[in-house]
């Protein structure tokens, strides 16, 4: 009974003792410490609550470690055990201060050495958050001694402690066992034992001549570092790409000299390394090389470390990921592996580096690793790349997908085969059907790499992104890719791990259909009407999207948005990403009004995100989901499904590309039903390449609510008769895009303009933005029905027209449930694009030349075609989920009947 008793009692008060220290807080006034009264000094200040304050004499210097402390504190905690340290500080004047800034961040620094620690320098006051400075997490024994130097121009009020809380592991991943572990021998990183003699093999190869060359002149040199007991350092970029060579080189040579040297290096660098509480930068992908650079000299220098100096190696290590973003374990806040700063290389490098390399001596690591990358990344991006597109965009998703294949490739040169799912695979053909004659990009996403802005002999590259894939895949197309980009100078190491020489580069992309269907996941479509990659190409690129998911963050409110290149960019975005969040940002960049689509305009809609304008657009998103079942049964992320998708007659040079999706999802219920079809014609003639037939079919909740059928481009456009024409023009040579609304007529339309630095007037709100790019002067062209009906019907012809040549002749008629076409050489049937045709169907087909005739929007199954006037009758079956039939040459008029006969 007694022994139950203390049972009990002592279960009691450990449940007290730790409910105690998590809810502990202690406020220490450091006019009350032990103050060096020859340098510091104190000040009341009036009406704050702040109080009494130390600042330095106006004839003392800030802080010099050869002095005394300026303020000394005792520290007195229920426990030992690590503790977040805040200060609270002000300025004495902080208009001179800034004044006298030359960098355009203020920050004064304090010095701090808590008991026998290193001293470490921590910011107390900055421009972002002022004088409430969170210092970091400190581990501190029950009572210590904590002593601050001061700078100048700085008042002290108070330290507070809090107890260090990290963030929660879901049960699943507390008990997890991961189904894969690591062998129990090294290398583990970057390659196995059965790798680890196929990578040495190749160093010789003439290909890997260069890049063995960089890694053994840098391997070879010792390098000096001297750092005292004293003194901390910020981390150094260029440090770390020695010391991975230097690993790297021992690791192919077994060269011990070398070997030691970057194992006492990397001890020496890692204890003194400190990023203190700088926030700025996204100092966290810092942070990770650091972490990632460490693993490997753990790893790969394995047996040379003993077990003294591996327990340093860990300890230091794991002081560098409780700092990371995501933090640890690896499950802080709204952060996650899916989406977000959590899908870089915080986990799928970092993390997962370190977790194997010291997983013989700590195994919990990798537990929570493997938990969200195993169960958590893999089967979301088994689902999402069923579209072989990144929902975050170009540079974005070409960053973030970089990071997951580091992940692909750690798992399959550990285990010898692949953890994720084989659609990773096709993943880079997104950047390749995205690239432009000029050497950019098609529109997608938040764009952050500047040099848009700097020249025209910009070429988008991210070689890093396109090594990890055509390693993996075996593509050589995007070998060639990534030989154009000029391969990966600053990373041979990277390289020589994962090239294979054997692999040759490709570089004619003309072997590729012209045109992409991205699947029902991501819709869109790209259609092009060839692959030149030269900057004065008459090429013709378009995009169309819509339909599927939205996933947030850096993905934009554009579904149905329509983009179109003719040299140079002629309808498409007009959004600059500029600085996240930012009220230009929220309400012009990432919003619907930026691109190229249908804005309705409903005054009660309401505004989430921090938005502040009503732009009428799609549902403006911040939220992303995390698993696929969250995708497919929350209907927030439901953005509407493709109807139809479809190329031919030739599967490699397609002379129509058919869209069709139905987008009512992605708006709120101001829409009722929202279809858009987009007909991609390659003519293949040199005066007009290509043509699209847009048609956009909306039914408002309210015949009241202000709809705008918009389109974006660079340049103010002209007029001609009923045309609107746009021009573009790039390395001297020039086009036309003619825009020929056939629905509703002229009479029928309003037309506004903004233009300049009107662009960005959204619907009273204005956004003015500061930039060289063309886009922050471009027009935005709105087209508003008069119509009163709640149905809105938007038909549109858009011809991509060489300078100086004329626009092939247009014939149209409107057949109800259907348009009737005929430009150039093409006859064409468009369904209404929220139905799809099952009715007799008469075509009538000119004599005088050989016509190709594309009727699109039919339903599935059997029709019949016959010639009137003629026995000639064919059976035509129509697949589901394509619904076009294509066929030439048949003069006369044909009837089409949805029926097989005999």
């Amino acid at each position: 009974m007694v022994k139950r008793y203390l049972f009990l009692f002592a279960f009691l008060f450990s449940i007290f003792t730790s409910f105690a220290q998590q809810h502990y807080s202690s406020v220490f006034r450091l006019h009350k410490g032990v103050l060096n009264k020859k340098n510091i000094t104190t000040r009341s200040v009036k009406g704050e609550e702040k109080g009494v304050g130390v600042l330095l004499r106006s004839n003392v210097e800030s802080a010099h470690m050869f002095r005394n402390a300026d303020v000394e504190v005792r520290l007195k905690v229920p426990e030992s055990g690590w503790y977040v340290l805040e200060a609270e500080t002000s300025v004495v004047d902080a208009e001179a201060l800034k004044r006298n800034d030359q960098t355009g961040r203020l920050t004064l620094f304090a010095t701090f050495k808590i008991g026998d620690q290193r001293p470490t320098k921590r910011i107390v006051f900055d421009n972002h958050r002022g004088g409430k400075q969170e210092l970091g997490k400190f581990e501190i024994n029950a009572q210590e001694s904590l002593k601050i130097w001061l700078p100048k121009n700085l008042i002290f009020y108070t330290i507070t402690l809090k107890p260090y809380l990290p963030p929660v592991a879901p049960a699943e991943a507390e008990v997890y066992k991961p189904s894969v572990v690591p062998s129990d021998v090294h290398p583990r990183l970057w390659m196995n034992q059965e790798t680890y003699p196929i990578i040495k093999s190749r160093l010789n190869a003439a290909e890997h001549k260069q890049a063995w060359k960089a890694v053994c002149d840098v391997a070879v040199q010792p390098y000096a570092l001297d750092i005292d007991a004293d003194s901390e350092m910020f981390y150094d970029e260029h440090l770390e790409g020695i010391i991975e060579k230097k690993a790297f080189y021992y690791l192919m040579t077994k060269d011990e000299k070398v070997g030691k040297e970057v194992v006492g290096l990397t001890a020496k660098y890692l204890s003194a390394l400190e990023f203190g509480n700088v926030s700025y930068g996204d100092i966290t992908r810092e942070l990770g090389r650091a972490i990632y650079t460490g693993a490997l000299v753990y790893d790969w220098c394995y047996e040379l470390i003993d077990t003294g100096l591996k327990s340093r190696f860990r300890k230091d290590l794991k002081r560098l990921v409780r700092d990371m973003e995501i933090g640890w374990p690896p499950f802080y806040g709204l952060e996650s592996i899916i989406n977000g700063h959590g899908n870089e290389a915080q986990i799928c490098r970092d993390m997962l580096s370190w977790s194997l390399a010291i997983y013989d001596e700590d195994p919990e690591p990798y537990k929570y690793v493997s938990y969200t990358i195993l169960e958590q990344l893999v089967p979301m991006r088994k689902f999402e790349y069923q579209s072989p597109r990144h929902n975050q965009g170009i540079d974005y998703g070409g960053y973030r997908f970089g990071w997951e294949m580091h992940a692909v490739w750690l798992y399959y040169r550990m285990l010898g085969y692949s953890v994720f799912d084989d659609n990773i695979k096709n993943m880079s053909d997104y950047w390749l059907y995205m690239r432009t004659p000029d050497g950019k990009m098609l529109r997608d996403g938040d764009m952050f790499n500047v040099k848009y802005s700097g020249s025209d002999e910009f070429y988008w590259k991210n070689p890093q992104t396109m090594l990890l894939c055509y390693a993996f895949s075996g593509d050589r197309l995007i070998k060639g890719e990534f030989m154009k980009q000029g391969g990966l100078p600053n990373n041979p190491v990277l390289f020589l791990m994962l090239n294979d020489p054997n692999l040759k580069p490709d570089y004619h992309l003309d072997q590729l259909p012209l045109t992409k269907d991205f699947g029902t996941v991501l819709g869109a479509m790209v259609a092009r009407t060839g692959w030149e990659e030269v900057r004065n190409s008459s090429d013709v690129i378009a995009e169309i999207k819509g339909g599927g998911y939205h996933f947030g963050n850096h993905q934009h409110a554009d579904a149905g948005a329509l983009q179109i290149y003719h040299h140079g960019n002629v309808v498409g975005d007009l959004g600059l990403y500029l600085s996240y969040g930012s009220p230009y940002d929220f309400n012009f960049n990432k919003r619907s009004v930026s691109h190229s689509m249908m804005l309705l305009r409903d005054p009660r809609e309401p505004l989430l995100f921090r938005t502040k304008t009503n732009d009428g657009g799609t549902r403006f998103s911040q939220r992303f989901p995390k698993t696929v079942y969250e995708v497919l049964n929350d209907p927030w992320f439901h953005t509407g499904f493709v109807r139809s998708s479809t190329y031919g007659p030739d599967a490699l040079k397609p002379k129509f590309s058919y869209f069709n999706v139905d987008l009512s999802a992605a708006y709120s219920a101001k829409v009722s039903a929202y279809s858009k079809s987009f007909l991609f014609v390659n003519t293949g003639l040199e005066d007009v390449p290509a043509f699209i037939v847009l048609w956009d079919d909306l039914l408002a909740q309210d015949s009241g609510f202000e709809n705008f059928w918009q389109i974006n481009t660079l340049h103010k456009p002209v007029y001609k008769g009923d045309d609107m024409v746009l021009t573009s023009s790039f390395d001297g040579k020039s086009g036309q895009t003619y825009v020929n609304m056939l629905k509703p007529a002229l009479t029928d339309r309003e037309l506004t303009v903004w233009s300049g630095d009107s662009s960005t007037f959204v619907f009273g709100d204005m956004y003015t933005v500061k930039s060289p790019w063309p886009e922050a002067k471009g027009s935005r062209i709105l087209i508003s029905s008069k119509e009163k009906s709640a149905e809105k019907e938007f038909v549109t012809v858009f011809q991509m027209v060489e300078d100086g040549r004329a626009k092939l002749q247009e014939k149209y008629i409107d057949k109800g449930h259907y348009g009737y076409f005929v430009i150039g050489d093409k006859v064409i049937v468009l369904s209404k694009p929220r139905q799809l045709l099952n009715e007799e169907i008469i075509v009538q087909i000119p004599a005088d030349k050989r016509y190709d005739v594309i009727i699109a929007g039919v339903k599935e199954g059997f029709w019949n075609l016959y010639t009137k006037g003629s026995e000639l009758s064919e059976n035509i079956s129509v697949l589901k989920d394509r619904n076009v039939m294509f066929f030439e040459g048949k003069k006369g008029e044909l009837v089409l009947k949805p029926q097989r006969v005999y």
